[in-house]
């Protein structure tokens, strides 16, 4: 982590809320698919880095205790260094803010290893069925 710190203080990645209202068109540049602004989740954010959006992640609530990582992807336009840097400042963000909203577990599903490894790196636990998930 003494790495992502001086990552962020050197190079300027923060996180930020994403504005749904004017940066879709930069989301969309690197996404799969098309996402329209209403199929994120409320709190989405947006790890920048010089001005640009690497990576976005986002908290879907859900009843009871329990909430879910929703819609992660990176921009490929990056290096992975700064990728993973993004997605893992973006992950302690949405863990940051799941428990200060009082959720007591956080989820997320996935086929991708490299996810599944950085998940658990987070201290989630995965399962046969590549559900990953952590108690906050």
């Amino acid at each position: 982590m003494d790495r992502l710190v001086d990552l962020i203080r050197r190079d300027n990645m923060n996180v930020r809320i994403l504005n749904k209202k004017t940066e879709m068109d930069k989301v969309n540049k690197f996404v799969p698919f098309e996402v329209k602004a209403s199929d994120l989740p409320g709190h989405t954010y947006a790890a920048i880095y010089k001005d640009e959006i690497v990576a976005i992640a986002g908290l879907r609530l859900m009843e009871g205790e329990v909430c879910f990582i929703d819609s992660m992807a990176s921009n490929q336009n990056f290096e992975s260094t700064v990728r993973h840097e993004a997605l893992d400042l973006l992950t302690k963000t949405i863990l940051d803010l799941a428990k200060s909203l009082g959720f007591k577990k956080i989820f997320a599903t996935t086929r991708e290893e490299c996810i599944i490894k950085r998940a658990e790196r987070h201290g989630f636990k995965t399962s046969k069925e590549k559900i990953i998930l952590r108690a906050l």
